[in-house]
């Protein structure tokens, strides 16, 4: 009895809900499948709720949604083996001569300029694996020609990079606590036009201006909700991480304000409207102003000879 009643049970599903589901899948007659998509014969190989696209051989499409979710996730579970490999999704374009291909694309972005919301190209996130070994993004360059593992541009494509790089940046980079790097600022006399020497007298008026300080920074905070709902201010976001050293230990500076009306050339103004200045650009000065004390005092310590030297003759004289 127990046996006919299970097989009844499941009967019931099988008739109920089977039908109306396989209603929304087909198979066309050139082997093309829709999910959700019936009614004429689909572009792409394998589509969900679109006619697809004849580039791409599967393409899935979701409608507006007001909740989270997107159009698919794929979620694999941890290995049970050692040392293995675990991908969730793998994306692999093998090259061809003359054609630009991508492992991964990703793409967040509309025509229409916004003042809410949020987007990223690729957002990623890892974290609590083997201390050292956590990357949320990770970039590797490849092979022996010439490239970058990372690159990143505010102004389109760049046409070609003439070394390999692990970063390779087109644009501004803003970084808001410790950098470690062995800097070599370019400075090659071919890059350059239309040099002239410093002169050295005002470099030394000028350098005296200067008022050097000794400061903290003041902490600024940002309002990420608003960026999300215009009328939600209340998530706030630190902008700089109290407890690291850049921000706990005194800095020594000058005020860029104050060099502006000095060295207007060494300041500068992001687009916050914050002002910044240009400290490897003191350096030539700085070297200016060290030349000229040098020249001064080396005139003056050979004048102080000479006058020992016209003593000591006198001297010898009235003997």
């Amino acid at each position: 009895m127990k046996k006919i009643y299970t097989i009844s049970i499941v009967l019931f599903i099988f008739v109920t809900f089977v039908p109306e589901a396989l209603s929304q899948i087909k198979i066309f007659d050139n082997g093309y499948v829709g999910i959700n998509y019936t009614t004429s014969t689909p572009l792409s190989r394998l589509v969900m709720s679109t006619p697809g696209s004849s580039a791409y051989q599967a393409m899935f499409y979701t409608p507006s949604i007001s909740y989270s979710g997107g159009t698919l996730i794929c979620q694999t579970l941890a290995g049970s083996g050692t040392g293995t490999h675990i991908y969730s999704i793998v994306g692999q374009a093998e090259i061809g001569t003359g054609n630009c291909n991508y492992g991964v694309y990703g793409r967040a972005r509309s025509t229409t300029v916004y003042t809410t919301g949020k987007s990223y190209g690729v957002y990623g996130i890892a974290g609590n694996a083997t201390s050292g070994y956590n990357y949320g993004v990770y970039g590797y360059l490849y092979g022996s020609n010439n490239g970058a593992a990372v690159f990143g541009t505010t102004t389109g494509d760049y046409a070609v990079t003439t070394g390999k790089y692990a970063g390779f940046f087109y644009g501004n980079v803003k970084v808001t606590s410790e950098m470690w790097a062995n800097v070599v600022t370019e400075s090659d006399e071919r890059i350059k036009s239309n040099i002239v020497s410093i002169h050295p007298d005002q470099s030394v008026a000028n350098i005296k201006a200067l008022n050097p300080v000794t400061y903290n920074l003041k902490q600024r905070e940002i309002n990420n909700a608003k960026t999300i709902n215009a009328n939600d201010s209340t998530s706030v976001v630190k902008y700089y991480d109290a407890n690291c050293q850049f921000f706990q230990k005194p800095k020594y500076g000058l005020l860029a304000q104050e060099v502006q009306k000095v060295y207007p050339d060494l300041v500068y103004e992001d687009q916050e409207g914050t002002l910044g200045i240009d400290y490897t650009g003191l350096i030539p000065v700085l070297i200016s102003a060290i030349q000229e004390q040098q020249r001064k005092i080396d005139e003056l310590e050979s004048e102080i000879k000479s006058i020992r030297s016209q003593s000591s003759g006198n001297t010898d004289g009235s003997k």
